[in-house]
């Protein structure tokens, strides 16, 4: 009898052996860690990026989960801090036990959450950033929803130099790895058209100081200005900088997607003019693109008192994407066939393929748009020529 015991138990072992258990996902649940800023001034882009990704997988679980599978997105608050992101993170891994992270709001926050999310080996996913590093070099590890910085100073610059022949153009940046990521985009985009940034002015993270910005900027009279800055600081910026004596009359402003346009509206009291938004998601009031429409669907169902928002929506592409690759790895998937997963979608997007547009994946990722607010509503100027 002992000798049977011994060899069940033997055997049992050898099979756990063969077993992957990974934590963060069960038969019945997947969860999914977010840190972003859901206090303090910032605090409506954690809320509208959590509210836009939870409708998209709300419905995925109220039809079942996704081989039966519920997805849950446990979310820290982290003030739009890094040292407190860096503290949540640790708490996601080890506490909550997560799959893989979703949804970090911030560049700076991001580079602070990274090496942990490598080190454990969990998947970095649709993270509310454009910064390079999180692009380049390629890292399975990661996936992201939205184009990079870089690809939206891109398309402002063609708008302001190609367009509207401007070829003296500053940038107002917050001093960080987000201002720095948005500055390096607006430099490689002029260098390609010979010119260079003739002026910049930083500010501290988390304050309105940009005064001194503001001083350095206007010593050399741009005719328009990149704005790599959240959204009360460019408030203030626009409005200093409109009162200014040295800032030339009718100066025009560009505005990288971290910065909320409707917010910059009413903070400015509709005083728009000359403001051109930089977005990586299509309008969501207006578009009538299938995946757009089905958004507003499901945020009015499920989040009825709130009104649409570019960020929101972001979320929403992003779960999706992350819902697809889940979709892909299969029913009883590995960690690594996850990253399998994880890696044919990216190429797809990468390639802009025909198969990302068809009905089963979201053909609206990795795309810059460009509108501007006139007459109560937001108004496309230049879209990326490859939109289906």
């Amino acid at each position: 009898m002992y000798k049977i015991i011994i060899t069940a138990v033997l055997s049992l072992l050898v099979m756990l052996s063969f077993i992957s258990f990974e934590p963060g996902f069960n038969d019945k649940e997947i969860r999914l860690g977010m840190s972003g800023p859901f206090s303090g001034s910032k605090k409506n882009l954690g809320e509208e990026m959590l509210m836009g990704a939870n409708s998209y997988f709300k419905s995925i679980n109220h039809n079942g989960g996704i081989y039966g599978r519920f997805i849950k997105i446990i979310h820290k608050d982290d003030r739009y801090e890094p040292k407190i992101a860096v503290e949540n993170a640790y708490k996601l891994i080890n506490e909550d036990k997560i799959f893989a992270f979703f949804g970090v709001v911030g560049t700076p926050i991001s580079k602070a959450i990274l090496p942990i999310a490598l080190k454990y080996k969990k998947p970095f996913l649709g993270a509310f950033s454009g910064a390079n590093f999180l692009r380049i070099p390629p890292n399975p590890l990661i996936l992201n929803a939205r184009a990079s910085y870089e690809e939206e100073a891109e398309k402002l610059i063609e708008y302001f130099v190609n367009v509207k022949k401007f070829t003296r153009i500053a940038v107002f940046y917050q001093n960080d790895s987000y201002g720095r990521s948005g500055l390096s985009g607006v430099r490689k985009a002029l260098d390609k058209r010979n010119l260079k940034v003739i002026g910049e002015g930083s500010y501290k993270r988390n304050t309105l100081s940009v005064g001194n910005a503001l001083y350095e900027i206007s010593l050399t009279r741009p005719e328009a200005i990149i704005l790599v800055a959240t959204t009360m600081p460019a408030a203030e910026f626009i409005k200093r900088a409109r009162k200014n004596r040295r800032i030339i009359k009718n100066i025009h402003f560009g505005a990288l997607s971290f910065i909320s346009p409707k917010l910059l509206v009413n903070t400015l009291h509709k005083k728009t003019k000359h403001i051109v938004f930089s977005q990586v998601v299509p309008s969501p009031w207006h578009s009538r693109k299938k995946e757009v429409i089905r958004y507003r669907e499901l945020m009015s169902k499920y989040y009825p008192d709130h009104d649409f928002g570019y960020v929101s929506l972001e979320g929403y592409f992003a779960a999706r994407m992350v819902a697809e690759v889940f979709k892909d790895a299969g029913n009883n998937f590995t960690k690594s066939d996850f990253i399998k997963a994880m890696k044919k979608l990216s190429k797809e997007i990468k390639n802009n393929s025909k198969e990302i547009s068809s009905s089963h994946r979201c053909g609206c990722l990795h795309r810059v748009h460009l509108s501007r607010y006139e007459n109560g509503r937001f108004k496309t100027l230049i879209e990326n020529s490859n939109e289906k």
